[in-house]
């Protein structure tokens, strides 16, 4: 805990709530995370009330808390082990909730994302007449989420990266097997992977670190607000890039 608190400047946002667990209460257990990017119900409903009930304190010891509470107390959907303190902080400063047990060597990580997003919007620089009026926010999971509502098939494949040392952005790639050329998607998850920039703010970044020809007045990378217009480019082959943000 105190090298969280340090690694973060002590940030006033960097929330650590102690609890004690087993059947003496002698199991010192620690829930951290950053207030504003989490969702503050999720941790009250499935953490902290799942852990603070009485069912499980009679079994639990040091050998077997991170077993019991992941698999059996925890009710909350994503959960992972953590065993280093890069993925700590990555996950952490996700959104992610960590909860620590004194004299355990590992952290589980609880996937509670939230806070405030902007609500989906009608687009405002591409008008249509027809079809779907709903444009992409800034957040990375409501986008791909919409192109998936048009896109009802398994085949279409997304893979995620972090571009950006200091920002991490969220980066993932989006494109339909079996349509789209393996030779394309291939050389796109190599130029995304050798990018070594400090920040990513906008999808205008990955555009200019990854195209081919630069001195040509033609545009070789569309870019697009509107779901169901990456989805007619899917169709056709092409690989779509989204940026978080």
């Amino acid at each position: 805990l105190n090298m969280i608190k340090r690694k973060t400047g002590n940030s006033s946002d960097v929330v650590i709530r102690e609890i004690k667990m087993g059947g003496a209460s002698d199991i010192k257990t620690a829930i951290v995370y950053i207030e504003g990017i989490v969702d503050n119900q999720s941790i009250q409903d499935y953490l902290l009330q799942s852990m603070m009930k009485d069912d499980h304190k009679e079994e639990i010891n040091q050998h077997n808390a991170i077993d019991l509470l992941s698999k059996d107390i925890m009710t909350i959907g994503n959960i992972s082990s953590i065993n280093n303190l890069d993925d700590l902080f990555a996950s952490l400063m996700a959104g992610d909730t960590l909860i620590l047990v004194d004299g355990v060597k590992q952290a589980l990580s609880a996937s509670t994302k939230g806070g405030e997003k902007r609500s989906i919007v009608e687009s405002t620089t591409e008008m249509v007449v027809r079809g779907p009026k709903g444009a992409f926010t800034e957040s990375l999971g409501t986008n791909t989420a919409m192109v998936r509502r048009i896109i009802k098939t398994p085949d279409l494949w997304m893979e995620s990266l972090k571009i950006g040392r200091v920002t991490k952005t969220d980066v993932t790639f989006m494109y339909i097997h079996g349509i789209a050329n393996d030779k394309v998607v291939k050389e796109i998850r190599q130029r995304l992977k050798r990018i070594d920039i400090d920040s990513i703010l906008e999808s205008g970044y990955i555009e200019q670190l990854i195209e081919d020809q630069t001195f040509t007045p033609f545009p070789t990378i569309y870019n697009t607000e509107r779901p169901d217009v990456v989805a007619g480019n899917l169709l056709e082959g092409r690989i779509a890039i989204f940026v978080d943000g």
